[in-house]
C-alpha cells in the first residue's frame, strides 16, 4: 500500500506515539463502517494486495526459468512485472479523499530495486509513474515522487549489500521498508495538510515495512532458487566431462557415474550403481598399495596415482586416478569421488619417446646414447675382468653418391638393410648400433684377455662383417653394391671416455678410407697425436681470428698488353711464433671447423679498405682486387647487408671488387645464389667464376650467373705444352667466354711459352708465377712504380 501528499503540511504537528493511536483509530474505525468502507473493507483491502504480491512472485518464478540463459530479457521482463503490479495496486488502492491514492508501490519498487538492480527498477519504475501520472489528481507529483525516492533508495541498499557488509535477511528488509516509509511519511507531513490523509499516512508506517519484509523474503527465496538450480546445472554440465568421475557412498559402494566413465571402462551406470569400487580391479596391485592408499585418504582427505584398472571386456589398461572425500561438518566422511584419466596413450607415446631417445628411428638400432651407455658397462665390466673389448666403427663407401644418384628413399632402404645384415651377423651378445647417416659401431664384447689374441678375434670379426655387407644389395629391380671401410679400437679399463673411445675408431676408419677404402685399419695412438694437433690448430685459429692475424697477400692480374690491372688477394697468416704461414696450413682445418667464412670476411674487410685509399690516388685507383668467397659465406642470410655495410663505410668503389667463386658451391643452393649475387651485381660488385672447367661447368647455370670473367684453371694452364687435352679444354673456356661475352683469366701462368700460347688462343687477362708471386701490399704497390716504365712480363723475369 502506498500514500500521495499533495498539499503543503502546516507544522502544526508532529510525529508522536499519540499520532501513531490515532492511525490505527481511524484504521480500525474505516474497516467497521457500512457501505464500500465496510467492516471487512480492510481486510478484503490487504488480501487483494496479498494476492497481487503473491502473483508478482509466481511471475518472477517463471520469468526467471524462461528466461534463465538471457539476462538482459529477463531483467527486461522483470522490470514489466514489477510495473504491472504497481499499476494493478494503483487500480485498487486506498482513497481515502479525492486524488490521494494509497496502496502498495513503494514496497515493490524498492525490492525491484534491490533484486533487480537498476535496468529492473528503471523499466518498472517507468512504467508506474507514467501511470500515476495518468491518474492525476491532488496527489499525483508526491506519487511521482515517492516512486523515484523507492528506487534510489533500492538502489543505494543494493550497493551497500554488494559490499558485502551487510546480508540480505529481515533485519535489512525491516530497515530499508522502515527508512522508505519513513521518508514518505516525512513527505507527506512536510506538504500535507489533511488530517484523515496523515492519519492513514500513520498507519502505512506501521503495515508497509513487515509488506517489505514478507515481499523481500520471498524474492529471496526465489532468487537462492534459481542460483542451486544453476549450480545443479553447472554440476551436471561438470560431469559430463572427458575425465570419468565415479562417486560412491562410505562404504565404496557406487551411486552414480558419467558418460566418459562408462566410454573409459565399458560398463553403463546402472550396471555399476551399487556395486563396490572393486568391481574395476585389475589385480596388479598387492594389498599394501590399497591400504596405503586409503590410509592417504583417511589422513589427508585425496589420493591421486597411476593405477591399473581392469575395463568390461577384461582389459587391463592404466588410468592416472584421482580420490578426493566429503565430509561433514563434524569430520565425518560420507562420500567419494573419484576422476579417472585412461591414459592408455600418454603411456604409448613416452614408451615411444623412450625408445625414440635410445634407438634410431629409422633402422630401429640402439643410438649413440644406448651405445655410449653400453660402451660405460663394457668398460666397468673389462677392468673387473680383464677380458677386452672391440669397436668396429663401419661407414658405407659413397653412400653420397648412391643418395644422390637414386634418392633418399633408396638410401634408406639400403640402409635398412645394412642394418639387418649387421645385425644378423653379429653375436646376441653384441651391440650393434647406428650413430646417423651411414654410420655404424658394432661392440664385441668378452675377447680375450690378451691384447694379441683380442685383436686377432676382432680382426676376424671384422673380415667376416666386411664380406657379409660386401654382398650385393636387391632393393625391387635394382642391385646395388657397396662397400664399407672400417676402424676398429679395443679397451679393458675405464682410462678414456666412452665418447673418446668411439672417436678413437672413427679415426681407425678414416684412415681406412683414405688408404683405399673397404679396408680395416686398428687405431694407432698417432692418429690421436694428429687429431690433438688439429684440435690446437683450430683453437690457435680462432685466437689468430681474434688478434686480427691474417693479413693480405697481394697476386698481380695483368691485361694483353703487360698492365697491371689489379690483383688477387690471398690470406696469410702472420703467426707471432710460427712466422708467415700460407693457407695450405689453415685453410683445411678452418673448413672444417666452420671458420673459413672469418678469414673470408677478414680479406674483404681488407680489400674494402685498400681500395678506398686507391680510390684517392689517380695512379691506383682504376686497380680491382678479386676476392676468394666461401660457400659459407655467400650463404649466409645477413652476408649482402653486411658486404653493402661495408662499402658504404669503408668508401671503397664496388665496381673495383670483384668476389671469385667456385662452381661447387653454387650447386648447393643456386637459386639463393642467384639472388644473392643479383643483389650485389644491382650495386656494381663483380663476380668470377673461380678454377673454371673443373667442376659442374655447364650452360644450363651459366647463363642465369650475373657473371663478368670466367678463370681458367692452373692445371689447365700447366698441361696445356705437354697434351692436347687441355689445349682444347682452354679453347673450349675461351670461346664460351667470347660467346657469353665474358671476360677470361688464366691463372697458373709461369713461362712465356704459356702467355704466348694463352694469347693466340684469345685469352687476355693472366695471373701466375711469370707476372709474380703474391706479395704484401706494401711491395705490390712499389711494382706498380716500377711497371709503368716497363712491361711487367720481363720485369718479373729478371728478379725471378
Amino acid at each position: 500500500m502506498r500514500f500521495d501528499l499533495g498539499q503543503k503540511y502546516p507544522y502544526k504537528n508532529v510525529f508522536t506515539w499519540r499520532a501513531a493511536y490515532s492511525a490505527l483509530l481511524f484504521y480500525f474505525r474505516t474497516a467497521f463502517r457500512s457501505g464500500p468502507r465496510g467492516p471487512f473493507f480492510l481486510i478484503t483491502h490487504l488480501v487483494e494486495n496479498a494476492a497481487l504480491l503473491l502473483s508478482l512472485c509466481w511471475l518472477q518464478v517463471l520469468n526467471t526459468r524462461c528466461w534463465s540463459e538471457h539476462g538482459r530479457a529477463r531483467n527486461i521482463t522483470s522490470g514489466l512485472l514489477f510495473g504491472l503490479v504497481c499499476v494493478m495496486g494503483m487500480m485498487i488502492a486506498i482513497e481515502p479523499e479525492s486524488g490521494w491514492v494509497f496502496d502498495a508501490r513503494s514496497v515493490v519498487l524498492s525490492m525491484a530495486a534491490l533484486f533487480g538492480g537498476p535496468l529492473v527498477a528503471g523499466v518498472a519504475g517507468l512504467l508506474a509513474g507514467g501511470y500515476r501520472l495518468w491518474m492525476g489528481g491532488a496527489g499525483m507529483w508526491s506519487g511521482v515522487a515517492v516512486i523515484v525516492m523507492s528506487v534510489l533508495l533500492g538502489l543505494a541498499c543494493r550497493a551497500v549489500l554488494a559490499r558485502g557488509k551487510f546480508e540480505k535477511s529481515v533485519w535489512s528488509f525491516l530497515t530499508l521498508g522502515l527508512l522508505v516509509h519513513a521518508l514518505v511519511l516525512l513527505l507527506f507531513y512536510l506538504i500535507s495538510g489533511s488530517n484523515t490523509a496523515w492519519q492513514a499516512g500513520m498507519l502505512m508506517l506501521l503495515v508497509m515495512p513487515v509488506a517489505t519484509v514478507l515481499l523481500g523474503l520471498m524474492l529471496r527465496d526465489i532468487e537462492q532458487r534459481f542460483r542451486n538450480e544453476q549450480e545443479l546445472r553447472i554440476a551436471a554440465t561438470a560431469l559430463e566431462t572427458q575425465q570419468g568421475l565415479l562417486i560412491t557412498d562410505a562404504n565404496n559402494r557406487i551411486l552414480r557415474s558419467n558418460r566418459a566413465f562408462t566410454a573409459i571402462t565399458g560398463y553403463s551406470q546402472e550396471e555399476v550403481i551399487g556395486k563396490k569400487t572393486s568391481l574395476l580391479s585389475s589385480g596388479r596391485h598387492d594389498a599394501a598399495f590399497y591400504q596405503a592408499m586409503w590410509q592417504q585418504l583417511i589422513e589427508t582427505g585425496r589420493w591421486q596415482g597411476e593405477i591399473w584398472n581392469r575395463r568390461k571386456n577384461g582389459e587391463i589398461y592404466p588410468e592416472w586416478l584421482s580420490i578426493s572425500a566429503v565430509r561433514t561438518p563434524q569430520g565425518q566422511i560420507t562420500h567419494y569421488v573419484a576422476a579417472i584419466d585412461d591414459i592408455t596413450e600418454r603411456k604409448a607415446t613416452e614408451a615411444r619417446i623412450q625408445h625414440l631417445a635410445f634407438f634410431d628411428a629409422l633402422t630401429g638400432l640402439p643410438n649413440r646414447s644406448l651405445l655410449l651407455d653400453r660402451v660405460q658397462h663394457a668398460m666397468q665390466t673389462g677392468a673387473r675382468s680383464g677380458h677386452y673389448t672391440a669397436l668396429l666403427f663401419l661407414n658405407i663407401d659413397s653412400f653420397k653418391s648412391i643418395n644422390e644418384l637414386h634418392n633418399h628413399h633408396t638410401g634408406d632402404q639400403l640402409l635398412c638393410l645394412y642394418a639387418k645384415r649387421l645385425t644378423g651377423a653379429a653375436r646376441v651378445s653384441d651391440t650393434v648400433a647406428r650413430l646417423g647417416a651411414d654410420e655404424f659401431v658394432v661392440m664385441i664384447e668378452s675377447l680375450g684377455s690378451d691384447y694379441q689374441t683380442a685383436a686377432n678375434q676382432a680382426e676376424q670379426c671384422a673380415k667376416g662383417l666386411l664380406a657379409t655387407l660386401n654382398q650385393p644389395y636387391q632393393l625391387e629391380e635394382l642391385t646395388l653394391h657397396s662397400s664399407v671401410s672400417m676402424g676398429v679400437t679395443l679397451f679393458n679399463d675405464v682410462s678414456s671416455s666412452a665418447s673418446d673411445l668411439i672417436q678413437r675408431a672413427a679415426l681407425a676408419m678414416h684412415q681406412a678410407k683414405a688408404a683405399g677404402k673397404h679396408g680395416i685399419r686398428f687405431f694407432d695412438p698417432a692418429m690421436q697425436e694428429a687429431v690433438s694437433s688439429r684440435l690446437l690448430l683450430e683453437e690457435d685459429i680462432r685466437r689468430g681470428l681474434l688478434a686480427e692475424e691474417f693479413i693480405s697477400y697481394l697476386q698481380p692480374q695483368l691485361d694483353e698488353a703487360g698492365r697491371i690491372i689489379g690483383a688477387e688477394v690471398l690470406a696469410r697468416w702472420q703467426h707471432p711464433q710460427r712466422g708467415l704461414l700460407g693457407p695450405g696450413v689453415f685453410i683445411e682445418v678452418a673448413e672444417q671447423a666452420g671458420m673459413v667464412e672469418q678469414v673470408d670476411m677478414q680479406m674483404l674487410q681488407q680489400a674494402c679498405h685498400r681500395l678506398a685509399m686507391w680510390r684517392q690516388d689517380l695512379n691506383m685507383a682504376s686497380l680491382s682486387l678479386a676476392v676468394n668467397l666461401s660457400a659459407r659465406l655467400l650463404y649466409q642470410p645477413d652476408f649482402v647487408e653486411k658486404l653493402l655495410q661495408l662499402l658504404a663505410q669503408t668508401g671503397a668503389d664496388p665496381h673495383r671488387l670483384k668476389l671469385e667463386l667456385t662452381e661447387t658451391m653454387l650447386l648447393d643452393d643456386m637459386s639463393a645464389a642467384i639472388a644473392r649475387m643479383h643483389e650485389l651485381r644491382d650495386h656494381g660488385i663483380r663476380f668470377s667464376i673461380d678454377d673454371f672447367g673443373t667442376g659442374y661447368s655447364s650452360l644450363a647455370y651459366l647463363h642465369k650467373l650475373p657473371l663478368d670473367q670466367l678463370k681458367i684453371d692452373q692445371a689447365f694452364v700447366r698441361d696445356m705444352t705437354v697434351g692436347d687435352h687441355s689445349l682444347a679444354i682452354i679453347r673450349a673456356i675461351c670461346a664460351l667466354a667470347n660467346s657469353l661475352q665474358l671476360e677470361v683469366i688464366a691463372e697458373g701462368v709461369e713461362t712465356e711459352e704459356q702467355y704466348q700460347r694463352l694469347q693466340d688462343m684469345g685469352c687476355r687477362h693472366f695471373q701466375g708465377y711469370l707476372f709474380g708471386r703474391p706479395m704484401p701490399v706494401s711491395e705490390f704497390e712499389q711494382r706498380l712504380v716500377t711497371a709503368s716504365a716497363e712491361p711487367l712480363p720481363a720485369l718479373a723475369l729478371q728478379q725471378s
